[in-house]
């Protein structure tokens, strides 16, 4: 989040138009953020263990389009960007959609249906076609597709294809709205695809029934669509799909933009839950598309950070919930809309704009790498068809890997690589086993892998303005003989800047480094032999028997999560959502199992100020000795108004105490001895430090936001007045250089 001694002009307009930001002022401005890395221990998803590059690094593309040999400076493309750099592809919603318009024709016998035969004769001849790319073939294990058709005509309302025919709107028990386009699906999956090489491409992994369906039919519709057709199609269509591909994976609805908390929840209730009631059992997964609006119309929509954590979180429950299982997310689409630069030709800042977007929420899914099929950003290779000649430059496609050489003056010249690939220089060889990391900074992201004898290890800032780290790897019997250093980062600080990705070779490397404003450092470590990893985290994510629970005046509210499933050795986290409007208290008091928990001031991301209201989850550590098999959590607000989205816990349980002094930097309280007594307390408090030799502020804040109380450079005890007041629940934050702890207390 913003730190108030190192904001730029216009953090500093944002800043002041919300007073919930001044709980941000608790941070310290030059304090360095810690990062532990212990490469010994395990870190497993589930039953997810390793980084899957399919599901991550990966663009909106496939292998056979036939742009990959056209017009390019770079020799040999496809060797370059997919084989160099183990680049994925695989998203395809154009080739069935041409087949279905200007191909398939009607089934004589069936009105409304496709002819079985037209499906089969088109279906041989691209098979044919693709066995003759002989250059793309030694590519398949690069191309896990997903398969989605376009909206028109593939949905039933009339639309006709360019052979003079549509799909059958018949709606009854024997033939529910969707069975011909259904059978249409299925019988072209079987038919045009093969096993590989000269019969055919490989069969798609995934099967995304259409591409944001409610956009076309509902949103910017005359005359709206009902949404519970459009889901009962939905339903009808994986039924159809099963039916003659049982084994594929077929999910949807593609919300365009899955904005839950619009009118208060009310557009959950109306889309994404009515979905989930009537399709869910059928369907394998479900797909959202995710954008930040990082410009728009002069505002900034972020949604990555807590925001993204709340969306997927509300989806997760609601499904565990209904279905007693969560099923996977697609995240098919995602990184940002460049609003206020579109129709201006291609700029590096504008793929700035998007690649910042891209790194910060990849490194968020790749935390629910269990519970993710695909997230694949809207990048596309060329996307030609988007170039008006009568326009010129300033209509081409924003989301491209590749350029012509002569733009934004014209559309002229060889192909060459857009900013974006620096994306892909970043993560080109990343793999291996995950393991334990930790920060002090919810806005600081790290992850990291083993791969034998390498160690990786990427951080990510969310936030707007740079950081010093603290870097240490724990768990290692010897010094690295090579650590080569990436840092993505915009180059400047204006709209004319351009990404930069530095890339450095040390023999040692400086624990105490700076990380750009939303940059990203991938860090490898090489080592003379391999890493033993022999201790293990196991994460479990558990969900609240109830959700979206309304928010009344100092009111409490109460979940369960039960059947918690305890070592003796862990580490919790609790994910409360909250979505509510602007100028109401975010942050609620909690207890769990009776005991008073410290909520911290920071959440993921930016405040939200730009949207229309928060919605986001607040991650909140919580001690393992406090948890329960059975767990009882109460919240409260100081105000009425919004919703608790969800209530979830994940639990890490550990095979050993891998949290030891050294490698310990979640528990600062304790480790200084720190107390804040009495509490409740009548009006006067003691802030007590054992260490008489640290250095400490305190700032204390009402549930408002509002500093109400500071008092700099205090050692062992502190009494702070108190009594003039009011009654209730404030925040107190105590600092130095290495430690920042929020404490509650309530006033009566």
């Amino acid at each position: 989040m913003f730190k108030d001694d190192r904001m730029n002009k216009s953090l500093l307009k944002i800043w002041k138009e919300s007073a919930l930001l001044v709980l941000l002022v608790c941070q310290v401005g030059n304090a360095q953020e810690k990062i532990i890395v212990n490469v010994d221990v395990k870190h497993k998803l589930g039953e997810v263990e390793t980084f899957d590059r399919q599901k991550f690094v990966n663009f909106h593309g496939t292998i056979e389009q036939n742009n990959w040999n056209t017009d390019n400076k770079i020799d040999n493309l496809i060797e370059d960007f997919l084989g160099d750099k183990d680049v994925h592809v695989g998203r395809n919603t154009g080739t069935i959609s041409w087949a279905l318009k200007n191909n398939v024709i009607e089934d004589s016998e069936r009105p409304g249906f496709a002819d079985p035969a037209s499906i089969a004769t088109h279906g041989q001849n691209n098979r044919n076609t693709y066995a003759a790319k002989t250059w793309a073939h030694p590519y398949e294990y690069l191309d896990n597709q997903i398969l989605c058709t376009q909206i028109h005509p593939f949905y039933p309302d009339g639309k006709t294809t360019n052979r003079g025919w549509a799909f059958s709107q018949t709606d009854t028990e024997e033939e529910p709205l969707g069975t011909a386009s259904g059978e249409f699906l299925g019988r072209y999956i079987q038919e045009y695809y093969g096993t590989g090489g000269i019969t055919g491409q490989p069969v798609p992994s995934f099967v995304e029934i259409t591409n944001e369906p409610l956009w076309d039919l509902v949103t910017v519709a005359d005359d709206p669509h009902d949404l519970t057709d459009i889901f009962k199609f939905h339903s009808t269509v994986a039924k159809e799909v099963h039916k003659y591909n049982p084994d594929m994976q077929v999910g949807g609805y593609c919300a365009a933009f899955p904005d839950f908390d619009t009118d208060n929840f009310q557009r959950w209730h109306d889309r994404d839950k009515h979905f989930v009631d009537i399709a869910g059992a059928d369907v394998d997964f479900y797909t959202i598309h995710l954008y930040d609006f990082p410009t728009f119309n002069g505002k900034a929509k972020y949604r990555k950070g807590s925001n993204v954590e709340a969306t997927m979180d509300m989806l997760e429950q609601y499904s565990w919930m209904t279905l007693g299982k969560v099923k996977p997310l697609m995240i098919s689409e995602y990184n940002a809309q460049t609003h206020d630069y579109n129709r201006q030709g291609w700029s590096g800042y504008r793929d700035w704009l998007k690649m910042k977007s891209t790194i910060s929420m990849m490194m968020q899914f790749m935390e629910r790498a269990d519970k993710i099929n695909y997230a694949m950003p809207f990048f596309m290779l060329k996307s030609e068809w988007a170039y008006n000649a009568e326009t010129g430059p300033t209509s081409v496609h924003g989301a491209r890997m590749l350029r012509r050489e002569d733009e934004p003056s014209s559309y002229t010249g060889d192909f060459v690589y857009t900013e974006v690939i620096k994306i892909y220089d970043l993560l080109k060889d990343v793999k291996g086993t995950r393991v334990d990391a930790y920060t002090t900074n919810i806005d600081i992201m790290v992850d990291t892998y083993v791969d034998g004898n390498k160690v990786f290890v990427l951080v990510n800032n969310l936030d707007f303005v740079s950081h010093n780290l603290d870097l240490k790897l724990s768990g290692l019997t010897e010094d690295a003989v090579d650590i080569e250093v990436r840092h993505l980062r915009l180059n400047g600080s204006n709209d004319r800047s351009l990404p930069i990705l530095e890339v450095n070779n040390y023999s040692t490397f400086d624990e105490d480094f700076s990380i750009a404003p939303e940059g990203t450092y991938v860090i490898k470590y090489t080592f003379s032999s391999d890493i033993t990893i022999d201790k293990t985290s196991e994460e479990t994510k558990y969900y609240a028997d109830t959700y979206l629970k309304q928010i009344s005046s100092n009111s409490a509210i109460t979940f369960n999560i039960d059947d918690v499933a305890l070592n003796e050795f862990g580490e919790a986290v609790l994910r409360i959502g909250v979505g509510r409007d602007h100028g109401k208290a975010i942050r609620p008091t909690v207890d769990i199992n009776g005991k008073a928990i410290s909520v911290p001031t920071n959440h993921r991301g930016g405040p939200q100020t730009d949207r229309d209201n928060f919605f986001g989850v607040l991650e909140i550590p919580v001690s393992f000795e406090d948890l329960q098999e059975d767990n009882e959590i109460t919240l409260t607000f100081p105000d009425a108004g919004g919703y608790v989205s969800t209530v979830t816990m994940q639990v890490f349980n550990f095979s050993h105490d891998i949290r030891s002094k050294d490698t310990a930097i979640g528990d600062e309280e304790n480790a200084l001895k720190l107390d804040v007594f009495p509490n409740p307390s009548e009006g006067e408090f003691v802030v007590s430090l054992d260490d008489a030799n640290i250095m400490y502020d305190i700032k204390m804040y009402n549930v408002a936001g509002h500093k109400v109380y500071e008092s700099n450079d205090n050692r062992g005890k502190k009494v702070v007045h108190a009594d003039k007041l009011k009654k209730g629940v404030y925040l107190i934050n105590i600092i130095n250089n290495d430690v920042n702890v929020v404490k509650r207390i309530v006033l009566n």
